[in-house]
C-alpha cells in the first residue's frame, strides 16, 4: 500500500513544526487548512468513511482535454491540496479515543461544525486543553458561539445575506445578487488563518493555548469597508441602496461595456482624473455644464455619464486598445476577466499557478494561495486520496502498530479508499 510524502507538505515554510487537526469541511474549514499548509504547517484532514468531504465530488471532474482524479474536484483539491487524509468514523467510540491519543503532538485544531458537535463528541476546547493546555483550537461557523443562532446552519450565502452584504449588490430596485465567489466561505477561512497566527504567535510568548471562534456573518460585515461603517455610524439612518454597475458615493465609478462583448472597470478618484478623461473623450464641454462639473451632479445623472463614456469606449478595435489608452493617463481601469484570463494574465507569476503531479490524472494546475514570502516560499502539495495516511499518522501521533491498525481498519474505525491501494500502479 503506497503513501506518498507530499511534496510541498510539511517541513518546509514559516510554519514548519506545527501540526493542524483538520476537521474542516467544505470550503471555510477546507481552505483555512489549505492556507496553513501551504505556509508549511503538516495539516491532517480528518474525513468521514466512503465518501469523505462533500465536495469531492462536487461539480464537472473533467472535460475534452483534461481530467480530475478519483475523488478529487477541481474545488477540493484547491481547499486541501497539501494535507494528509484520516479517515475515521467519528461515531464509532474508539474512533474518539485515537484522535485523543494524537493530541498531545497537535498544535492546532480546525473545525467547522455547528457549535454543539465537538463537544458532543468530547472532542470541544475544554475536553482537548485537559490533554494539551497549550492547544489552539480554531471554531469556523455561520453566526459564532452564542446568540439566538448559534446552532444554525449555514453556508455562503446565509452569511453573505445575514452579514448585509447581500444588501448592496445587484441592479438598483431589483433582486439582490449573490457574489459568485464563495466570499463568505474564503474571507472567513483567510480570517481563521490569521487568527490562528496569532494564537500561535500568543502561545510562543507566554505557552498559553486558546479557543478562536470565527463568525461567517461577523467575518464579512467587519470587512466591509464602503458601506457598513456609514450604516454603523448613524445607527441605521443613512442607507446605502443597491447601485449596480454604479458606485453610491463617486461618479464615473464601475462597469462599463467595451468593444469584443468584454466589459470594463473605471474609478474616478478625484476631480483631476474626471477631467483627464473629459478632454480624452473630446468632451470638454462636459467639464462646463451643470450636469457634470461636480461629483454631485454627476451622480444624479449617472446614467448619461455612463452612456457617454460606453459610447467612447467602443470607439476602440479592443478592449485592450481601450484598457492601454486609459492605463497610459494613469487612471483606474481594469478589464473584467474570467479566472482562467485572470490565471494566465502576464502579470499572474508562474509560482500562482503550478502544476501538481497527481496518480491517476497526470499534472493537474493548482492555484496557489496568495503570499509571496521571500525566505520561506509558500509550496502546494497534492490533494490527498480518502484515507490515504490513516497508517502512517496513526503510527507517528498515535503511537499504532500495525496490527492495531490492521484491526481498525478491519473493525470498520478506519477507511481507506481504493484508489489508496493502487496508488502505486496508478503514480
Amino acid at each position: 500500500m503506497a503513501e506518498t510524502n507530499q511534496e510541498g507538505q510539511a517541513g518546509q515554510g514559516i510554519l514548519r513544526g506545527i501540526t493542524v487537526l483538520d476537521f474542516g469541511r467544505v470550503v471555510a474549514g477546507g481552505y483555512c487548512g489549505r492556507i496553513l499548509a501551504d505556509m508549511g504547517a503538516r495539516v491532517i484532514k480528518v474525513e468521514a468513511p466512503h465518501t469523505g468531504d462533500y465536495i469531492r465530488l462536487l461539480g464537472p471532474m473533467g472535460g475534452e482535454h483534461w481530467s480530475m482524479p478519483p475523488s478529487i474536484s477541481p474545488i477540493f483539491m484547491h481547499c486541501n491540496a497539501g494535507k494528509e487524509s484520516l479517515s475515521l468514523d467519528l461515531k464509532r467510540p474508539e474512533s474518539i479515543d485515537l484522535i485523543k491519543r494524537m493530541i498531545p503532538k497537535i498544535d492546532v485544531v480546525l473545525e467547522n461544525f455547528t457549535s454543539h458537535v465537538m463537544p458532543g463528541l468530547g472532542l470541544g476546547y475544554e475536553d482537548l486543553k485537559r490533554i494539551r493546555p497549550d492547544i489552539v483550537m480554531c471554531s469556523i461557523s455561520g453566526f459564532g458561539p452564542a446568540g439566538p443562532l448559534a446552532d444554525a446552519p449555514a453556508a455562503d450565502g446565509i452569511a453573505q445575506a445575514m452579514s448585509g452584504m447581500l444588501s448592496l449588490m445587484g441592479e438598483e430596485g431589483g433582486y439582490p445578487h449573490f457574489a459568485g465567489n464563495g466570499i463568505a466561505d474564503t474571507a472567513s477561512a483567510t480570517t481563521a488563518a490569521m487568527a490562528i497566527l496569532g494564537a500561535l504567535l500568543e502561545r510562543f510568548r507566554s505557552g498559553t493555548g486558546q479557543h478562536v471562534n470565527i463568525s461567517m456573518m461577523h467575518t464579512l460585515l467587519s470587512m466591509d469597508g464602503a458601506a457598513a461603517p456609514y450604516c454603523v455610524a448613524s445607527k441605521g439612518e443613512h442607507k446605502v441602496p443597491r447601485s449596480g454597475r454604479f458606485h453610491h458615493l463617486a461618479c464615473p465609478w464601475g462597469t462599463f461595456k467595451g468593444p469584443e462583448g468584454k466589459y470594463l472597470v473605471i474609478m474616478m478618484t478625484g476631480q483631476w482624473a474626471w477631467e483627464k478623461l473629459a478632454k480624452m473623450m473630446g468632451r470638454e464641454d462636459m467639464l462646463s455644464h451643470p450636469k457634470f462639473t461636480s461629483l454631485e451632479a454627476r451622480l444624479q445623472h449617472k446614467h448619461e455619464v455612463h452612456d457617454i463614456i460606453e459610447a467612447y469606449l467602443m470607439s476602440f478595435e479592443t478592449a485592450e486598445a481601450a484598457y492601454q489608452a486609459l492605463a497610459a493617463e494613469r487612471l483606474l481601469v481594469g478589464i473584467v476577466l474570467d479566472p482562467w484570463e485572470a490565471a494566465s494574465h502576464p502579470q499572474t507569476p508562474p509560482e500562482m499557478i503550478q502544476p501538481i503531479p497527481y496518480p491517476y490524472a497526470g499534472e493537474v494546475p493548482t492555484i496557489a494561495t496568495a503570499p509571496l514570502y521571500s525566505e520561506t516560499p509558500t509550496r502546494i502539495g497534492r490533494a490527498p486520496f480518502i484515507g490515504e495516511h490513516n497508517r502512517r499518522v496513526l503510527r507517528e501521533l498515535a503511537g499504532l502498530d500495525d496490527a492495531e491498525l490492521d484491526r481498525l481498519h478491519q473493525a470498520g474505525a478506519l477507511f481507506e479508499d481504493d484508489t489508496v491501494t493502487h496508488l502505486d500502479a496508478a503514480t
